[in-house]
């Protein structure tokens, strides 16, 4: 067994002042470097625990020791490690330990290497990039003792060849001053990819990507080129190797589709404008959000509405009341002068009881017809001229509403919301990451219908043609259909979501801190909203809009209905003057 004393010596490495200048330099660093909202994740070899109270004393912010048996819950919310160990071997056994646990590679790393020895910096290339970490400064001894070397990665050219890692001359001013090399020891990487090939996964999608010859257009097409103009990229597009379109997470576990070139590191990301749901947000890197989707339900349209009805369609329903009340008032005060009440009133006026019908008379004036004779008295003057001002101002807004209504279509009530679909026994259905959506509402979820994105356009073309059908599309998807086959679908007031557009990475991808720089000086002058215009500002034309129609005879119909009701009416009243006259004649 041993002793109190020989256990404390296992844990003293064997030159204390190579490892007390190693953990000063690391704190230092780390000092000038660090963000101290963030909490460090430290961890150490059980063989040097006496070194890490060098470390700890000097740095004096929050912190986690660990040695391999305790992780923190939340492991991808650290983005600050220092690593210390004697060599390579064992630094790689931690980056595995922690690769499997899910921490953050894009987070700052400080590794302490105590053997000069064992600390190859050029062996270390390759195992961090085997990682994907690139903001990581090296520090090991020198070649003297009491010398701490410090060997940085990616730091100005990238070689997608050969990574040579950078040593930091006369860094040690940072050990007496803060010096700006200190505070700028991890500065952006893989700013410059020297034209290293960069795999992007897409697919042809109107008008977001258009792919000719292997060069990308549209509004996602000419934004992933100048993102790979300002990485100094060469683009290799790539069609998903699985699947189609955008890709879901399947019963299994497994991913297809564009997404699953990222999942399974076929391609470094994905630009397919994209909604966000849960499973894409929890298991993939997203770059910050240059565009919005909206998603809408999209079905087709009601019947059309008989033309017969187009000379009522000027008039809504309170309009229909108030020329009821107009012609209700002209009756009543007809039947008011054959009445023997107004005998008072035309002998006050001095005027004589009209012979002609009073609803006839205003009838003529209202049809624009002359009229021939008119009141003396200036109070019954007045009101007919009023009344004739009045019929006129109605014809003609009546005139010039029926001529828009005529060129037109009207389709009778449309469904409003999808619960309307859903009560008439339609289909709902749409790409498989809108579903997520209704995963609280069975009625929609349980019914719905997995469509991939080669699926859409026919599916469309169905709904056209009178499937009952509800499908939800994104708002360019569905006028790009419309306005190439001049076919009319009905849009659904009810959107389902308005997403923002983002671009996919695997987790923890290190590409993400460039493209999002890249993304927001795009953004900000305007390039991303100004590509979107141009593919998308075209308006479409429904096919009654811009086509001249012949007038048919079923256009004329209410008006037929119109002039055979009055023959029959003035018929009816013909033979009750008759029968009336001839009873009057016998008695």
């Amino acid at each position: 067994m041993l002793t109190n004393e020989n256990h404390y010596k296992l844990l003293m490495p064997s030159n204390v002042s190579a490892f007390e200048n190693l953990a000063k330099s690391a704190a230092i660093i780390a000092l000038n470097n660090f963000e101290w909202r963030f909490t460090t994740f430290v961890f150490y070899n059980m063989t040097i625990l006496y070194g890490i109270d060098f470390f700890v004393k000097k740095y004096k912010k929050t912190l986690i020791l660990s040695n391999g048996h305790f992780y923190p819950r939340y492991a991808e919310n650290i983005h600050q490690y220092i690593l210390f160990d004697t060599n390579l071997s064992n630094i790689e056994h931690m980056l595995k330990w922690m690769n499997k646990r899910r921490f953050d590679n894009t987070g700052k790393y400080i590794i302490t290497c105590l053997s000069n020895q064992d600390c190859d910096e050029a062996k270390a290339v390759k195992m961090l990039w085997n990682y994907k970490i690139v903001n990581v400064v090296l520090l090991k001894t020198g070649e003297s003792s009491n010398e701490t070397d410090v060997y940085s990665y990616f730091n100005t050219k990238y070689d997608c060849k050969r990574i040579r890692p950078t040593k930091l001359e006369n860094w040690h001013s940072c050990l007496f001053v803060n010096d700006e090399k200190c505070i700028k020891m991890f500065p952006l990487k893989l700013r410059n990819l020297q034209t290293c090939p960069i795999t992007v996964s897409t697919f042809k999608q109107k008008p977001y990507m258009k792919i000719t010859k292997g060069v990308p257009s549209g509004a996602d097409g000419d934004l992933l080129l100048l993102i790979a103009e300002k990485l100094n990229a060469s683009l290799v597009l790539m069609t998903p190797r699985r699947g189609f379109g955008w890709g879901k997470l399947e019963e299994d576990g497994t991913w297809t589709g564009s997404l699953a070139d990222i999942y399974y590191n076929l391609a470094n990301f994905s630009m397919t404008s994209a909604s966000i749901t849960l499973s894409r947000f929890s298991q993939f890197q997203m770059s910050i959000d240059y565009n919005t989707v909206s998603v809408v339900w999209v079905t087709h349209p009601s019947d059309l509405e008989s033309p017969s009805l187009k000379l009522m369609r000027p008039f809504n329903f309170e309009v229909r009341i108030a020329l009821a009340l107009s012609f209700l008032i002209i009756v009543i005060l007809a039947m008011f002068i054959k009445s023997k009440c107004s005998e008072c009133v035309f002998r006050a006026t001095k005027t004589i009881r009209p012979r002609r019908s009073l609803v006839f008379y205003s009838w003529e004036l209202c049809m624009g017809l002359p009229s021939t004779r008119l009141p003396k008295n200036s109070a019954f003057l007045y009101v007919v001229l009023f009344w004739i001002w009045y019929c006129f101002l109605v014809r003609t807004i009546y005139t010039v509403f029926l001529i828009k209504a005529l060129k037109t279509n009207k389709y009778r009530l449309d469904l409003l919301t999808i619960e309307d679909a859903i009560a008439a026994d339609y289909e709902i259905g749409g790409g498989s990451a809108l579903k997520d959506y209704y995963i609280d509402e069975p009625t929609i979820y349980n019914r719905w219908i997995n469509l991939e994105s080669n699926e859409i356009f026919p599916m469309m073309f169905n709904i056209s043609n009178g499937q009952k059908f509800v499908i939800g599309v994104n708002m360019e998807t569905f006028k790009l259909f419309q306005r190439n086959l001049s076919i009319d679908l009905h849009m659904l007031p009810q959107k389902v979501i308005s997403s923002p557009t983002v671009i996919f990475f695997n987790k923890f991808s290190p590409l993400v801190a460039p493209i999002n720089t890249i993304l927001t000086q795009l953004i900000e002058a305007g390039f991303t909203s100004k590509l979107y215009k141009n593919y998308t500002k075209s308006r479409y034309r429904s096919r009654s809009s811009g086509k001249k129609k012949a007038i048919n005879l079923v256009h004329y119909t209410g008006c037929y209905a119109i002039l055979i009701g009055g023959w029959i009416i003035s018929l009816v009243f013909f033979i009750l003057e008759l029968v009336a006259g001839r009873s009057r004649f016998t008695s």
